[in-house]
């Protein structure tokens, strides 16, 4: 708590520098609190009450959790930021980076990967959107068996092309440029893709 007594010191007057960062307190939402008051609870009765119907406990899972627990705290590290024109100060907590479970990081994440696909990856040509979903029966085996995750995305793209090359009526070699997101918890696959050759 020392660390967070010397912040409002260091916070400029609103009217020397309009704010920019605005701290958040990941601490006071309902989702940390949720994780920090059960998640070992849940960690113990995972292998008896949710492993046939939801998959193993991934080793990774500790670390992830264990980040996010300490996202924004000041006691796992900050940057001290000073406004050139008014020598205001702010402090600017570390954050997790953890995807998939930080709401905050998770969507600085996909905003940056967004940029990075608008930016950089695709062309300024139509794009498509595909969702293959796995029918039920078969979701168990991707549950337990994390390596299928890869040829289904490959499986998935390769029937994209074939479609495409069929409606095309295009010769041998086409290829659609194509990005692939496996979402793991049902699973399915987003596809967005262009025409043409990549």
């Amino acid at each position: 708590m020392g660390a967070m007594a010397a912040t409002p010191a260091l916070l400029p007057r609103a009217e020397l520098c309009p704010p920019l960062y605005r701290p958040r307190n990941p601490r006071s939402t309902p989702l940390f609190q949720l994780v920090e008051a059960h998640y070992d609870d849940v960690k113990a009765l995972w292998e008896d009450r949710f492993e046939t119907t939801h998959g193993r406990w991934r080793g990774f899972t500790d670390t992830v959790v264990a980040r996010y627990l300490d996202c924004a705290s000041p006691e796992c590290g900050f940057a001290r930021l000073r406004c050139d024109e008014c020598r205001a100060e702010r402090l600017v907590m570390f954050s997790c980076r953890q995807r998939n479970i930080c709401p905050s990081c998770d969507a600085k994440r996909a905003a940056a990967f967004a940029a990075l696909l608008n930016d950089e990856v695709f062309e300024n040509v139509p794009h498509a959107m595909w969702v293959f979903t796995i029918p039920k029966m078969l979701r168990v085996y991707f549950l337990h068996h994390r390596e299928l995750l890869g040829e289904l995305s490959r499986c998935a793209y390769e029937t994209i092309t074939e479609l495409m090359s069929a409606a095309a009526f295009e010769e041998k070699g086409f290829r659609p440029g194509m990005v692939s997101v496996v979402q793991t918890f049902l699973p399915w696959v987003d596809l967005r893709s262009s025409p043409g050759n990549i």
